[in-house]
């Protein structure tokens, strides 16, 4: 029985494109109506070919309207003689809130904390600009109809633009919060010719979070809290790497004191300890109990030892090494005497 009237109303929101009929074809003589509704495009197809596209408004389907149809369909017998076609409805608004994500993490080459493995995710917003091309690509070759279709097959696009722009707007992650806005707005220009060539515009990207690995975190919490002690910017975080370094070294086989266990002798952390001390200023100098860095003996004996005590402690008072790698180095000192 041939269909009076052809629409469709999406009622979940969700989708980006609908046939009707879903499975097979209808009956449709000249005189069928046809209601596309606002924000809405049509498209009639004939033996998996498409023919003509419709805007938002109410047609009487003849040979005027349809005049590809009209000849392949023979509509010219007063309207007796129905044709077989489908329709797909394609919604022109904005579908806002589709995520995106690193499934994996994305590996970016710091020039303080040297390879540093980073997560995020975000949002973005979706329109169809040019109806036949979407036509063509994703739903003719592709099967995407819906919103979740369109997240899944552009999320790793994404992701793999977002991995091409860090390095190109970040050298360390400690600027990171200031450049949220930068790496999504260059994400959005190298995905614009991706998402163009299926007929869709990215509207908005939003990258709403980007974190780091706890160890890294905590580093840079650390070094937020030697701020006090009057240190530049890049030598606080310089300086806070070193000390996690002598203080892994400490716990490796044999100790850092016997050599250069884990790439860090007791003698470089020390003198790492030296630099980080001279560099506190007049405040470290004001100690009078504290032997300055210079005049500390470069031999073995007592005094070497009290030295290089005296500059674990400096560490351990800055907050720079915990109280159980003190004692830890402080026993590997005294044993040697």
């Amino acid at each position: 029985m041939p269909w009076k009237v052809v629409e469709y109303q999406n009622a979940t929101g969700d989708e980006i494109v609908a046939r009707v009929p879903p499975n097979g074809t209808m009956d449709l003589v000249s005189g069928s109506q046809l209601i596309v509704q606002e924000g809405q495009y049509a498209t009639f197809f004939h033996d998996g070919k498409p023919a003509d596209g419709f805007r938002a408004g109410r047609y009487s389907l003849s040979t005027q309207n349809l005049p590809i149809l009209g000849q392949l369909l023979k509509i010219a017998t007063l309207g007796r003689s129905p044709f077989r076609s489908y329709v797909y409805f394609v919604a022109l608004k904005t579908f806002t809130d589709l995520g995106w994500g690193t499934p994996q993490p994305v590996l970016f080459r710091d020039k303080e904390f040297r390879n540093v493995n980073l997560r995020a995710h975000g949002s973005f917003a979706v329109r169809v600009s040019n109806p036949k091309i979407l036509m063509r690509t994703l739903v003719g070759t592709q099967g995407v109809e819906t919103t979740y279709a369109v997240e899944e097959y552009f999320r790793k696009i994404i992701v793999s633009r977002f991995t091409q722009s860090v390095p190109e707007v970040l050298t360390t992650i400690v600027d990171l919060p200031q450049h949220y806005s930068e790496l999504a707005s260059r994400v959005r220009k190298k995905t614009h010719d991706d998402f163009d060539q299926y007929g869709l515009e990215l509207v908005d990207l939003l990258i709403e979070s980007i974190t780091l690995p706890p160890e890294v975190q905590q580093a840079i919490d650390r070094a937020a809290g030697a701020r006090a002690v009057g240190e530049d910017e890049l030598g606080r975080y310089e300086r806070v790497a070193r000390a996690d370094a002598l203080r892994d070294a400490s716990k490796q086989p044999g100790g850092a004191a016997d050599g250069l266990t884990a790439g860090l002798g007791i003698g470089a952390g020390l003198g790492m300890a030296k630099e980080m001390m001279q560099d506190l200023g007049p405040q470290q100098a004001q100690r009078p109990a504290q032997q300055p860095a210079s005049a500390q003996p470069a031999g073995g004996g007592v005094e070497a030892v009290r030295a290089k005590l005296r500059d674990l402690k400096g560490l351990l008072d800055d907050g720079l090494i915990t109280q159980e790698d003190f004692d830890a180095q402080k026993k590997r000192l005294l044993e040697k005497l």
